[in-house]
């Protein structure tokens, strides 16, 4: 019976000590694990940041950062490239000559085709570095 009985209180502090463990696994990967809902904002903790601040976040996570670089240089040819197609369609708008009007408002949809892959990439890099950040802090807890 003390056999029986001492064998239940060693499984049950184990059962204690891993339920307190995953709590503070739990706990730790709720706090430090990122959210990108897909606009302009990432949560961390709950609370909300600029997609900006994002470079301070992953500062320990080296595949994160390069998929970050990846994703900024892709954003900024997409940035250009559709301010070059709206103005290229405002232009298309204002000019009079029917045949340039033409000419303008094809150049602006074959710039916007252009960009849309840059479009669908900018989103895969930006989703794979906070993936590989949440990997990281997961890495972190187990170390």
């Amino acid at each position: 019976m003390k056999t029986l009985s001492f064998a239940l209180l060693l499984v049950g502090i184990s059962v204690n000590a891993q339920s307190q463990d995953s709590l503070e696994f739990k706990n730790y990967y709720e706090q430090n694990a990122i959210l990108w809902t897909g606009w302009t904002k990432y949560y961390k903790n709950n609370q909300a940041y600029p997609l900006k601040d994002l470079r301070k976040e992953i500062v320990f996570s080296t595949e994160a950062q390069n998929e970050l670089a990846l994703y900024r240089r892709n954003r900024t040819f997409l940035d250009i490239s559709m301010i070059a197609a709206a103005g290229l369609l405002v232009s298309s708008l204002i000019v009079e000559k029917q045949e340039l009007r033409i000419g303008l408002a094809t150049a602006s949809i074959v710039t916007a085709t252009i960009s849309l892959p840059f479009s669908f990439s900018t989103s895969r890099h930006l989703s794979k570095a906070i993936w590989f950040h949440n990997r990281d802090v997961l890495l972190k807890v187990n170390q």
